[in-house]
């Protein structure tokens, strides 16, 4: 998975789960029974806004199939919200995609930049970098053989360790940590 793709199954999950929050908020709020048409038109008014919305842009296409399912008068664009929804939970992320998965949530959540090391490189503070031989020795056939090494400069090592853990896609752990000049050495292991 490339991160076009990775960006637009991102999206895609992030906006069907907002929309069902936003919609069961709404049926929370009420004290009648919804029926589908006016649910429709809930959801209706909450994604088509999204349409405009640069950022989603890798997913206009859908956005309008699922107005239009909204507009139909048969249309249940809720039980197809649940199917998409179902569908990206099932989907397993594997092999170096998990890597990439963490990186990218390591940046939301942190800020942490990630990098390769090169040799010659001067290591920046707070930017997370790995070893390119480690990455191709650490997977075979999208499973992960070997540990990852991570080094970074930082003072939050419990928080980025934490962070890691808290995804579930790997299990990370300190293997040296040099307090004085704030170096630490994390390895990533496969759960």
């Amino acid at each position: 998975m490339n991160a076009r793709e990775f960006d637009y199954y991102r999206n895609l999950h992030q906006t069907v789960c907002h929309a069902l929050l936003h919609l069961h908020f709404h049926l929370l709020s009420s004290k009648r029974f919804v029926p589908a048409p006016k649910r429709n038109e809930l959801l209706l008014r909450y994604l088509k806004p999204k349409l405009k919305d640069k950022r989603l842009s890798n997913i206009k296409k859908d956005l309008r199939v699922m107005l239009q399912a909204a507009r139909h008068p048969r249309g249940n664009l809720e039980q197809k919200l649940w199917e998409l929804n179902a569908m990206a939970m099932n989907h397993k992320i594997i092999g170096a995609d998990k890597l990439y998965t963490l990186l990218v949530h390591l940046y939301d959540e942190l800020g942490l930049e990630s990098k390769l090391f090169e040799e010659g490189d001067t290591a920046e503070p707070g930017v997370l970098y790995m070893l390119a031989d480690h990455i191709d020795a650490a997977f075979s056939e999208d499973k992960q053989v070997a540990p990852i090494s991570m080094l970074i400069e930082s003072p939050d090592v419990e928080a980025i360790v934490a962070c890691v853990n808290r995804t579930g896609l790997f299990d990370a752990s300190v293997k040296e940590w040099n307090k004085s000049a704030q170096q630490v050495h994390i390895e990533l292991d496969s759960k």
